[in-house]
């Protein structure tokens, strides 16, 4: 470890004992913010004798506020369509949006735009995942390359027996050399085509 990577540790350390002691100070007072110390609303203690500070004294505890809340604005008034969208309603449109994307039978990725690839080349997929795949509507490199990890749980189950290989197989990766034309860099991590 050298001394740069030592320093940002140390100050990454330091840091997070800084954050630890303000949520461990910021929760020790009352409601109000201010530490309790057996004192009533009137400033007298639970036997019934005056605080020598006074009701209004904070015993060096600073009020905390919670910061207001974000509500996203049209021109200064709340937007409605956000006000308006309840948890209920968002699961009630995803659940949709998923029903119909299994009643179409495909799932919902990006479509593939210009001529098909042969996706053959690809490591892990042969005639029967290539014939699949095509009724699924992937059909080229650049497609497949720029699948996130939500394209992907979107597509494998789709793949039947063939369930898991889209990472196991990397085709992602292969993909990606492939779209670049990088066929050097494909067999050099890949094998030979």
């Amino acid at each position: 470890m050298d001394g740069q990577q030592l320093f940002f540790l140390i100050a990454a350390l330091v840091i997070a004992a800084m954050i630890l002691i303000w949520a461990l100070v910021g929760r020790s007072g009352g409601a109000d913010g201010h530490a309790d110390h057996g004192h009533d609303a009137h400033g007298h203690d639970a036997h019934g004798h005056d605080d020598h500070h006074g009701a209004g004294h904070d015993h060096g505890h600073a009020a905390v506020e919670a910061p207001p809340a974000i509500i996203p604005t049209i021109g200064g008034a709340p937007d409605p369509t956000v006000a308006a969208l309840s948890t209920a309603d968002v699961d009630a449109q995803i659940a949709a949006q998923a029903a119909e994307a299994e009643a179409s039978g495909k799932p919902r990725i990006a479509a593939a735009v210009g001529e098909p690839d042969d996706l053959r080349k690809i490591k892990g997929i042969g005639p029967k995942l290539n014939t699949l795949l095509g009724e699924l509507g992937v059909a080229r490199y650049d497609q497949i390359a720029a699948w996130t990890a939500a394209d992907v749980a979107e597509i494998d189950p789709y793949l039947g027996t063939f369930k898991g290989r889209i990472e196991r197989d990397g085709w992602i990766e292969q993909a990606g050399f492939l779209a670049r034309g990088d066929i050097a860099g494909f067999e050099a991590k890949f094998g030979k085509l």
